[in-house]
């Protein structure tokens, strides 16, 4: 995928301020800038997008752009569209009149207006813009429509105070029956089911329960794998589903299954579904009250590290986020940095973690070279290469640049030698934590290889103990963790794996084809 190339004298720079085009929009209103924040927080600002414009009713450039809907996610396949629609609750009128009012406005509306927007997805993925002139495309490719995962999302907001005064005792956030179906919500105040079987399903959550969702899911897996759950969940026919809000639902879904698959039910429950489910009020609060809770909380802060570094990396101020040696397009730069935002939250602790550690010893030891690899059990097929390398008083910047980088492709080549079941390498140069210069630079690079040749191979065991790359001095460490830190079991000799000890390994298998799958799927 990624091969260096000559230096390239006269590389002009892009027509906007950085690597990517990035929209400064953040919604016309205070509900939606308030969406779109929590939108940037927890899928990064390449792949959220608010106040987009489609093309509808331009032709040759002639006409009007059409706005479209108000926040847009895309993230390899998975293609998350919201809709936010704040409508104020008429509690001066009878329930009987204002429910059914608020419903048809903030919920039936929003719902046809997702449709609207998937279709129109669909049809023309390439017709959509980031300004009203419908001149500069999305920084990212939509995926065609056979093989994107449509998420919608309605956004509703105005009807907590009318709910904190029906349910005294609740949150104020709407409760779930998914045996509700269709105009039957007009009759059952306060509660939201399955708006259409006929049709795309769509998540109703209003603002409360879009917080406590976000705050718990905060990542883009995290958050896909939620929806994906909970659509399967509330749209099962077979069963009926009832719960005093969202939030009972997101304790519920978190405290149970493990540490990478997560389920409404609890188990042991046996093959067969049960006819009705119902999730009462202390499901939340018991959570929040749990001490390995509050410890993942605080695991789950200082892992926003990783979220902060990609945030940073994506809005790098000009275009040398990919030194100009190395001749890797946007597309691929987009596919690391995907692959690096695709770790979950729980992953994202071990990342961090990592990462801290490999700085730590790097400055006690500020003229050394030092580099750190990462991967688990779980996915094999993923390696992270992390290198600091010393800058000399007599380099350049940008040879200090082109060297770091240079070395950098050489570590992510070797990795190969070393884990031989890994196709995926991605490298991140970093300046050394005990630097004595003033410039700040990263490098990012993709390296993908299924098999080497065996040329290739004897090509990168001569540069490997010519540069002395993961060499005899490499050393090991082997662990496991667990999503919910204080449950953390008894240490085995021997055993590296970010799972607990004791799973089933047939669904350890099931679970890591799976993941494989979904990683594949979301790299094209």
């Amino acid at each position: 995928m990624m091969t260096p190339m000559p230096l390239e004298n006269d590389r002009s720079p892009p027509p906007f301020p950085g690597v990517f085009d990035l929209s400064s929009a953040e919604g016309v209103n205070e509900s939606e800038r308030l969406l779109m924040r929590l939108c940037r927080k927890s899928f990064l600002s390449l792949w959220a997008h608010a106040n987009l414009h489609t093309a509808q009713d331009m032709h040759e450039g002639k006409g009007s752009a059409k706005e479209f809907a108000d926040v847009l996610v895309v993230f390899g396949d998975d293609v998350i569209i919201f809709s936010d629609k704040h409508i104020a609750f008429q509690e001066d009128k009878d329930l009987k009149i204002a429910w059914p009012r608020w419903f048809k406005r903030a919920v039936t509306e929003s719902a046809k207006q997702l449709h609207g927007a998937m279709s129109w997805l669909r049809r023309c993925p390439d017709r959509i813009f980031l300004d009203a002139a419908c001149k500069r495309p999305l920084p990212i490719v939509l995926p065609a429509a056979e093989r994107a995962r449509y998420h919608l999302v309605a956004v509703t907001r105005g009807s907590r105070q009318a709910c904190l005064k029906a349910f005294a005792d609740g949150l104020g956030t709407l409760q779930i029956n998914s045996s509700i179906e269709g105009r039957t919500h007009e009759q059952a105040a306060f509660t939201i089911g399955v708006l259409d079987r006929s049709k795309h399903f769509v998540h109703v959550l209003d603002e409360f329960s879009l917080e406590v969702v976000m705050d718990e899911v905060d990542t883009i897996t995290d958050f896909v794998q939620y929806l994906v759950a909970r659509e399967a969940f509330l749209s099962d026919a077979s069963m009926t589903v009832m719960a005093t809000g969202e939030e009972q639902l997101m304790a519920v879904y978190i405290s149970q299954g493990d540490d990478s698959e997560h389920d409404f039910l609890p188990d042991g429950i046996g093959p067969e579904r049960p006819d009705l489910v119902m999730y009462d009020d202390s499901h939340y609060s018991g959570l929040k009250k749990r001490p390995e809770y509050v410890e993942k909380k605080l695991q789950d802060e200082r892992s926003r590290a990783w979220d902060e570094m990609l945030e940073r990396l994506i809005r790098l101020g000009d275009p040398r986020l990919v030194h100009k040696e190395v001749n890797q397009p946007n597309h691929e730069t987009e596919q690391g940095l995907r692959l690096m935002a695709a770790e979950p939250r729980f992953r994202r602790h071990l990342l961090t973690e990592a990462l801290v550690e490999m700085l730590a010893a790097a400055a006690k030891e500020p003229k050394k070279r030092r580099a750190r690899l990462f991967t688990t059990h779980e996915q094999p097929d993923l390696v992270y290469i992390f290198l600091v390398t010393p800058k000399l008083q007599t380099e350049t910047d940008d040879e200090y640049r082109r060297a770091r980088v240079a070395m950098l492709y050489l570590y992510c080549r070797s990795a190969k030698l070393k884990f031989p079941k890994a196709n995926t390498f991605i490298g991140l140069g970093l300046d050394h934590p005990a630097k004595d210069y003033d410039m700040s630079s990263e490098d990012v690079i993709v390296f993908t290889c299924d098999e080497y040749t065996s040329e290739q191979r004897a090509e990168v065991e001569k540069f490997r103990r010519e540069f002395g790359i993961l060499g005899s001095g490499l050393t090991t460490h082997n662990g496991y963790a667990t999503e919910f830190p204080s449950l953390r079991p008894l240490s085995e000799p021997g055993r590296s794996s970010t799972q607990s000890p004791k799973r089933d390994r047939k669904k350890d298998k099931r679970k890591a084809k799976a993941s494989q799958s979904s990683k594949r799927r979301n790299r094209r």
